[in-house]
């Protein structure tokens, strides 16, 4: 809870810096590049990065005697892909202010470089690493088909190829490490956090330690802040377990008063995420009521929050009056973006979660009897 808590402090600072800090105005760039071998009027496209059909055209150049030219302004570096019409493959480059050279090879894209500015610099060291690792990987698949009839040989390899892999995942956030000045690297960093499945505590490690003048550029500001969203979900998604403390909210009953999790703690409580439009939501309420009943003079409290959305709340009120739902109710009719379904990282309903008097969580996602048997277990005399 200590690291969370000096990350939250240091987004906060972040915030506060760069509400004061000023839009930075636009820069020039100018890619030169070279493509041998590449006729005349060949269009070559600059693309954002998000690859895919989410990927779309920024600028685009024509090749003149093998050479073509990209020109223009931008505000803050940016990772571009550069393709060539009519050619498989593509290669990646930091588009910075200032002049770029690259190099097309017609027969291997990916393999094509550029040059010019400190980011672009960084990123050349960032893929020869990444090569070096794959590199080695590939050999190890090599080694492994030649000594299949030797099964000491095989683990021994498999075991290599397990770390390996473990280095190639973790080699971007590990990078950044030792590039912490770098604009390259808070994007480099942004990349990563689009990935399913990132190392989210070494992500807020390596976000802890960048330098306050980088995070706090003009033209970082946002990117900061995005970047610092997509961890906190991530070590939520990480807290959000058996053993670990409820995270606390507040949200407003039918009636607008706020409720405060931790100050409706019974000695056992059911937190429920579901809504009126839900209906397997609808079809375990019966078994909430009568598991309510039985147990709520034994210290059982029921909190549901409502994944209604905005201009349903008669709909919520409604379905709270006809399946008898007498406990607390809170909602704050924003749907999947209720604040409290994203910070117990909810993605279907209904989900519950139960908690000790404490707000510890004691089990997740139980449902029918398997949620009744639970709650006789830690209500029993």
């Amino acid at each position: 809870m200590l690291q969370i808590s000096r990350f939250s402090i240091l987004c906060l600072l972040l915030l506060i810096f760069g509400c004061e800090s000023k839009n930075s105005s636009a820069k020039e760039y100018v890619i030169k590049g070279q493509a041998e071998g590449i006729y005349n009027g060949v269009r070559v496209y600059l693309k954002t990065s998000e690859g895919g059909q989410n990927s779309r055209i920024t600028d685009t150049a024509i090749v003149v005697n093998e050479f073509f030219e990209f020109k223009g302004t931008i505000e803050a570096p940016q990772m571009r892909i550069l393709t060539v019409n009519g050619i498989a493959g593509q290669t990646a480059l930091v588009l910075e202010p200032g002049e770029t050279q690259a190099v097309i090879y017609k027969d291997s894209i990916y393999k094509s470089i550029a040059k010019g500015g400190d980011n672009n610099r960084v990123f050349t060291d960032y893929k020869k690493g990444y090569q070096l690792i794959i590199d080695k990987i590939s050999r190890l698949q090599k080694d492994y088909m030649l000594s299949i009839d030797n099964p000491e040989a095989v683990s021994e390899i498999q075991k290599r190829n397990k770390s390996m892999r473990s280095e190639l995942k973790d080699y971007g956030l590990n990078f950044i490490k030792s590039n912490y000045s770098s604009d390259f690297s808070l994007i480099l960093l942004d990349v990563i956090t689009e990935q399913k499945g990132f190392n989210a505590a070494l992500a807020q490690e390596v976000f802890k330690n960048m330098p306050i003048a980088l995070l706090n550029k003009p033209y970082n500001k946002n990117l900061t802040q995005k970047i610092y969203s997509k961890i906190q979900n991530e070590v939520n998604k990480m807290e959000i377990k058996v053993g670990t403390k409820a995270a606390d909210f507040t949200a407003p009953n039918p009636e607008g008063e706020m409720l405060t999790l931790s100050k409706i703690l019974g000695e056992v409580t059911i937190l429920d995420f579901w809504a009126s439009w839900c209906k397997p939501c609808r079809v375990e309420n019966p078994n909430f009521v009568r598991i309510y009943n039985k147990y709520h003079e034994k210290g059982l409290e029921i909190i549901s929050v409502s994944l209604d959305r905005k201009g349903q709340k008669s709909a919520w009120v409604s379905a709270i009056e006809k399946d008898k739902l007498n406990w607390h109710n809170v909602s704050n009719l924003k749907f999947w973006q209720d604040p409290i379904a994203q910070l117990y990282n909810i993605s279907s309903i209904p989900s519950t979660f139960i908690l000790d008097r404490d707000g510890k969580i004691l089990a997740t996602r139980l449902r029918g009897q398997a949620l009744e048997a639970k709650i006789a277990e830690l209500l029993t005399d």
